[in-house]
């Protein structure tokens, strides 16, 4: 009966028309839901994210706290992004997440660690702010130089992330 309770009052919570219930919370403020999924559907039907908690607690009308969030983001029914974060909260009004207890975002070709996340859901957007840092995987790159001039040293050839060829670097010295 306990399970049939925490789905029904998700469902109540996240599913509800937020103009229904504008001045009175839709769940009873301390209350708590454990193990949730949200799924985020399209007009036409099509799953575009998944929203998952260990524990969600509804702190105001329009604050929910979501604890060990994960969000993964779809493209064809596949996953391409994951969003996790320790605590973040979720304001039903704007549809948005937002934390300042850090966010990690995963694809295959990036990865992305800030302290600071501010999520749209319906637009699949966010700001990261404070202590950003990203790692790009298999970058492309363009083609090296591999042409050497006489008076330079020898040296390893630079990756360059241009497509061409690399700019000229002649002598600045004028001849008399």
């Amino acid at each position: 009966m306990k399970p049939f309770l925490n789905v029904f009052l998700f469902v109540f919570l996240f599913v509800l028309e937020d103009g229904l219930f504008a001045d009175s919370p839709s769940l009873p403020l301390g209350a708590v839901i454990k193990n949730f999924i949200l799924p985020q559907r399209n007009a036409e039907g099509k799953l575009q994210a998944t929203i998952h908690g260990e524990e969600a607690v509804a702190v105001s009308v329009n604050r929910i706290e979501i604890r060990k969030m994960k969000i993964e983001l779809f493209d064809n029914d596949r996953v391409t992004t994951t969003i996790l974060s320790p605590r973040c909260d979720f304001w039903k009004l704007d549809n948005r997440l937002s934390t300042k207890n850090g966010a990690e975002i995963e694809r295959k070709d990036l990865k992305l660690t800030s302290n600071i996340m501010d999520w749209e859901i319906d637009n699949r957007k966010g700001i990261f702010r404070e202590n950003v840092r990203m790692v790009l995987y298999k970058l492309p790159l363009g083609k090296s130089n591999q042409k050497k001039e006489p008076s330079s040293p020898s040296h390893a050839p630079t990756p360059s992330l241009r497509t061409g060829a690399l700019p000229l670097r002649g002598n600045l010295e004028t001849k008399p």
